[in-house]
């Protein structure tokens, strides 16, 4: 009888460690997606830190924080992109460069799309409520 009662607590330990184990996932997660690639606090292109004061008004110019020259850098390809500018202001901000900037602005509209899967906000519910208790 105690072989049994002993793998009961066993299977109950080991059930204990998967959950905890499945719940650091799912909090590690969104930890990622909301502190490292929404942070507020650091440039989205670059991760620089921002210095809130002095680039308050950049980061509402844009559709996502960004230091001085990642937000120079935004509006010359946008400025290009649109045909607003004939040539660009550095040699170096060449083709490839041009594709750098369409590539991560298509993974930024990709990570926000998948921020409003209904996956992602059943997981954001489950741990809100893991985090309740």
């Amino acid at each position: 009888m105690a072989e049994i009662i002993e793998f009961g607590k066993r299977a109950q330990d080991f059930k204990s460690i998967k959950d905890t184990d499945l719940r650091q996932r799912k909090i590690e997660a969104l930890r990622k997606i909301f502190q490292c690639t929404r942070c507020m606090m650091k440039c989205a292109k670059c991760g620089t830190q921002l210095d809130m004061q002095k680039d308050e008004a950049l980061r509402f110019a844009t559709p996502y924080p960004f230091c001085k020259n990642c937000h120079a850098e935004y509006e010359e390809y946008r400025d290009l992109a649109d045909g607003k500018l004939a040539a660009p202001k550095y040699y170096w901000h060449n083709d490839s460069w041009m594709r750098v900037w369409e590539s991560w602005l298509q993974h930024q509209k990709w990570l926000d799309q998948y921020r409003q899967t209904k996956e992602f906000l059943q997981l954001l519910e489950e741990v809100e409520d893991l985090l309740k208790t």
